[in-house]
This record gives C-alpha cells, sequence and structure tokens, in this order.
C-alpha cells in the first residue's frame, strides 16, 4: 500500500462525508446553447473502488467520484435493482440513480474541509459495488410483457407495505407462456431473519389483484440472497416500476 495515497489516508469506497459542494450539468437553453446549471449539495459518498484509492496519490487531479447522498423519502427495500439505492437505514441516506455525480481532487478529499461521517456497512458496500454495476446493465422488458410488467410494479410497491418491504432486499419476476396465456413468477429476496412462508403468502395474496387477462402467477419464491442463482437474475427483471425500462416506449412512466 502507497504510504501516501487516499487509501492510506483513511478513505473507502461507501465513505458517507460532508461537504459543501456544486454539482453541474448541462442543458439545451431556450435560445439553442448550451446552458450550464448547477446547485449546492452537502451530503456525498465515496464511490470509487478501494484498489483505485490504494494506488490514488494525494494530488489536485479531480478523479475521486462521489455519488449524492439523500435523506428525504428514503426507499422501502434494500434493493440493489431499484433506482434508489439505500446506503444506511438508520440514517435514512440513499442514493438516486440520475443525480450528478462529482469528481473531486484527493487533496481536495484529504485536506481539504471535507468532514468524514461514517463507512456504510461491509455488506452495503459489495451491494452498492452492485448497484453501481447495474446502473449500465438493465433488461428492457418486451413489448408484449409491458402492460404485465407494468401491473407487477404498481402492486408491488414496497415503499406502501413498509413492514413486507423491511424484510425484502429485492424482487424479481419472470415470464412464460404466450399471447392465449401469459404466465409469471416472483422471487422476493428476503432478509436472513424473514419469514419466507408469510413472504410467499403475501406475494399470492397480492398477485390476485393484477387482471388475469394479463397474466396469471405460477410460482411465488422468497429465496434467501445465498440462495439467488445467476440464472435467476440473468432471466428476470426487476419488480420496480422506476427501474423497469423497455424499447420504444419514451412516454411511458418509469421508462428511462
Amino acid at each position: 500500500m502507497p504510504a501516501n495515497s487516499v487509501y492510506a489516508a483513511g478513505w473507502r469506497q461507501g465513505s458517507v462525508l460532508e461537504a459543501d459542494l456544486t454539482p453541474s450539468a448541462a442543458v439545451r437553453g431556450s435560445d439553442g446553447t448550451i446552458e450550464n446549471r448547477s446547485y449546492d449539495h452537502s451530503l456525498w459518498v465515496l464511490a470509487t473502488q478501494d484498489c483505485s484509492l490504494d494506488q490514488m496519490k494525494i494530488d489536485n487531479a479531480p478523479c475521486v467520484e462521489l455519488r449524492q447522498v439523500h435523506d428525504e423519502s428514503p426507499p422501502g427495500n434494500w434493493g440493489i435493482h431499484s433506482r434508489k439505492f439505500l446506503l444506511s437505514r438508520s440514517n435514512n441516506h440513499y442514493v438516486v440513480d440520475g443525480k450528478p455525480a462529482m469528481f473531486i481532487s484527493p487533496k481536495l478529499l484529504c485536506q481539504g474541509p471535507c468532514k468524514r461521517l461514517y463507512r456504510i456497512a461491509d455488506s452495503r458496500v459489495i451491494a452498492f459495488k452492485t448497484w453501481l454495476g447495474n446502473r449500465y446493465d438493465r433488461p428492457a422488458v418486451p413489448d408484449e410483457l409491458v402492460p404485465l410488467a407494468k401491473a407487477i410494479a404498481e402492486t408491488f410497491k414496497l415503499e406502501e407495505h413498509r413492514t413486507v418491504g423491511r424484510q425484502i432486499r429485492d424482487m424479481y419476476m419472470t415470464f412464460a407462456g404466450n399471447a392465449e396465456r401469459r404466465e409469471y413468477s416472483l422471487y422476493a429476496v428476503i432478509v436472513d431473519d424473514a419469514d419466507g412462508d408469510e413472504i410467499r403468502k403475501w406475494l399470492a395474496e397480492r398477485s390476485l389483484e393484477i387482471p388475469a387477462e394479463l397474466g396469471v402467477l405460477v410460482e411465488a419464491e422468497a429465496p434467501r440472497s445465498d440462495q439467488v442463482t445467476l440464472q435467476l437474475i440473468e432471466s428476470s427483471y426487476c419488480v420496480d416500476l422506476s427501474q423497469l425500462t423497455w424499447a420504444d416506449h419514451p412516454e411511458a412512466d418509469g421508462a428511462y
């Protein structure tokens, strides 16, 4: 480990910090020219990976990535596929996909006015890495399945079912059948101390609200994280309206 590195200075991926910074974004102005818009934000999480921090000298090159942290209206689930990712439930801190990132220099981070608050739990750091990667790897729902996918996502908004939502880390759906009979399966990835039978019952009961002409539930499972297979992750879609994407539907809510 280099003695004069950001890592050696004690900073880690997942470190939450306080600093009055001014992120900006470029938009098209009313006169057709480029218009830069900026605003102040003071709560951040370090997104750069530890291996990079370990090799990063404390100089003034702006190479440290920060993501905005928010604390109003936190998500009801821990999920790694949601638009909002919960960093810490006790602090209600979370990050949001689509908010401008900020790049600062190691010298500003280590020697400037940045105040280190805490580092998120190791398990959340791993999940944070996955969440960051998922921002660029989201499968699009096929056109013919969009109505069913939207109905499922609307029915299972975990923010509206906080008691159950606290037991669920993520939710996935898979599809089968044909145009005459659409079938779907639901998988709620639960925390270690959750009651799997209770969650499966909840999935089945809530699914009754989805019109049968859109699709029929054929399987409801509540695996723990160590029971989730790579095949499931690769063949499923996230049950989160803000996370769903589909081709050629730019006007649809949640499609981006």
